[in-house]
């Protein structure tokens, strides 16, 4: 019996090529948006914003450092490449 096929597409139909950038912009976003909420919180003006803008942007770049050793494996796997 073969078998039956999903309704929920994978994940790379959905995104298609802008996962990778959607996911650095997000993680800086989220970053942003949770300095700004916890300096309006606490009353320190720049400092948890700058912090947590730095952590967004870290966490961006090793996702995309991340995801960039997964596509080199794969690559490599297959046989691509010099």
């Amino acid at each position: 019996m073969p078998a039956k096929p999903s309704l929920v597409p994978p994940a790379e139909r959905i995104t298609g090529d802008l996962s990778e950038g959607a996911d650095f912009i997000s993680s800086i976003v989220a970053g942003l948006l949770i300095g700004l909420l916890l300096d309006a919180w606490l009353g320190i003006r720049p400092i948890m914003t700058v912090v947590w803008l730095l952590a967004g942007i870290g966490v961006g770049f090793w996702r995309l450092w991340r995801r960039s050793a997964e596509l080199e494996d794969d690559a490599a796997g297959r046989g691509y490449g010099a």
